[in-house]
């Protein structure tokens, strides 16, 4: 007996329905096995089209469609996974908490940061999110100008342990977002000698330094981190920017070389490879590995940054502009892409357009020394957001007393007091006249 035969007695043994529904059912399984094969073989695009099909025959399981919406993520085709969550949401009953989250990663992924956020607040409210998911959202929200929303997002935390390391280190960083450096700064020295394994906590005060121009300060900070923690990926990175920053850009090579070896296909350390090997003049390299990267994962915000900077070198400003924005479309957070639009924008003569791209930069809490005094003087030479040049001025002023570029800068943006107009007699040549 062959084994079509054999497959066929089961179901001529049973009445037509019964033969029609298992058929059906075994169909469906079949498809999603073979979506998961497509899946593991990394051709999410064919296991996109065995899901759909697997959906269309059992259109009252959300499962299939989860999976749809994960093979289209997987293909870079963030717009398309969302549809397939919808549809999911539609057939789940309420609003299932697993699929508004994917729906809110997929929104970031898009750049839609508000409806992330919105997404997410949602659940906040619905007490559906984990401790390190409201940290996630608490941090989100004032890097998107909201620091209100950040400290009502942590008060279920730190209401119930008001000296959560992990809350107050988000509270260090949203200080720190908010201009309140000081406050901030003996916040995170706390942290770090009561908690010297939280590397959150570390790292947070060393992207601190960085920002404010002491880069060897960051250096030695982040060479005190040792053992397992010296090899994170989070801490290799930190260490190969601060090296970057330095000019040690063969060292900044080194290290993120053997993080890519470790790991192959972490994006982050493939886009700083690739920026390590621009500096080092190696265009044709930094090249292959944004592609690389872009092949992984389409859209990402860093490798198209770092292409945007080989066409910069290459003398074509229009396409580096145009993949900056890209950048910035894909992530409007994304701190290095604002830092060189807006240079872009101010020697095109662009001066309102630079001066917003900036601000944006300095209310993510990303300006870097240099970036803040820029700030400061735009708005000193447009006599626009005086207060808010004079906080930045005074914090600098703080750190460095007596400055005297600081001291002409902070006179520059405060307002010279009207003369009142003399009410009194005026004499001329001798008489008087009101």
């Amino acid at each position: 007996m062959t084994a079509a035969l054999s497959f066929l007695l089961p179901l001529a043994c049973k009445d037509p329905e019964t033969a029609a529904v298992q058929a059906r059912a075994e169909s469906y399984e079949s498809k999603l096995a073979e979506g998961r094969t497509f899946m593991a073989a990394n051709q999410p695009e064919r296991a996109a089209k065995a899901f759909r099909s697997a959906a269309n025959m059992s259109r009252d399981n959300s499962e299939p469609l989860m999976l749809l919406a994960e093979a289209h993520r997987a293909a870079g085709n963030e717009g398309s996974a969302i549809l397939a969550l919808k549809e999911a949401e539609a057939i789940a009953p309420g609003n299932d908490p697993a699929i508004q989250k994917q729906i809110a990663d997929l929104y970031l992924r898009q750049g839609h940061v508000a409806e992330a956020i919105s997404t997410l607040v949602a659940l906040r409210n619905e007490k559906e999110l984990s401790d390190p998911e409201i940290l996630s959202l608490a941090r989100l929200q004032a890097r998107n100008g909201d620091a209100d929303g950040a400290f009502k997002s942590l008060e279920p935390i730190q209401n119930l342990r008001p000296d959560d390391p992990n809350a107050k280190v988000v509270e260090a960083e949203i200080l720190l977002i908010k201009g309140e450096e000081l406050l901030a700064a003996k916040l995170m020295d706390r942290l770090v000698e009561e908690n010297p394994n939280l590397m959150e906590a570390r790292l947070l005060r060393v992207r601190y330094f960085l920002n404010s121009g002491y880069p060897e300060v960051a250096e030695q900070d982040v060479n005190g981190i040792d053992g397992e923690n010296a090899k994170r990926p989070d801490v290799v990175l930190m260490r190969a920017r601060i090296l970057t920053r330095l000019a040690k850009h063969e060292e900044a090579a080194e290290a993120l070389t053997q993080l890519v070896e470790e790991h192959p296909d972490h994006v982050d350390a493939l886009a700083q490879l690739a920026e390590a090997k621009l500096n080092l003049g190696k265009n044709i390299e930094a090249g292959d590995l944004v592609e690389k990267v872009l092949r992984i994962r389409a859209r990402y915000a860093r490798a198209l940054y770092v292409r945007g900077r080989v066409l910069e070198a290459q003398g074509d400003k229009r396409l580096a502009a145009e993949n900056y924005e890209y950048a910035l479309t894909a992530d409007p957070l994304f701190a290095p892409a604002l830092s060189q639009v807006w240079r872009m924008q101010q020697a095109a003569g662009q001066k309102n357009e630079a001066q917003a791209t900036l601000q944006r930069l300095y209310k993510l809490g990303e300006a870097s020394l240099e970036e803040k005094v820029a700030l400061a003087q735009m708005y000193a030479d447009s006599k626009t957001n005086l207060e808010r040049g004079k906080k930045i001025v005074d914090e600098l002023l703080q750190r460095e007393p007596g400055n005297p570029k600081y001291v002409a800068l902070k006179a520059a943006l405060t307002p010279t007091p009207e003369k009142k107009k003399f009410n009194g007699p005026i004499i001329i040549r001798g008489g008087r006249h009101r």
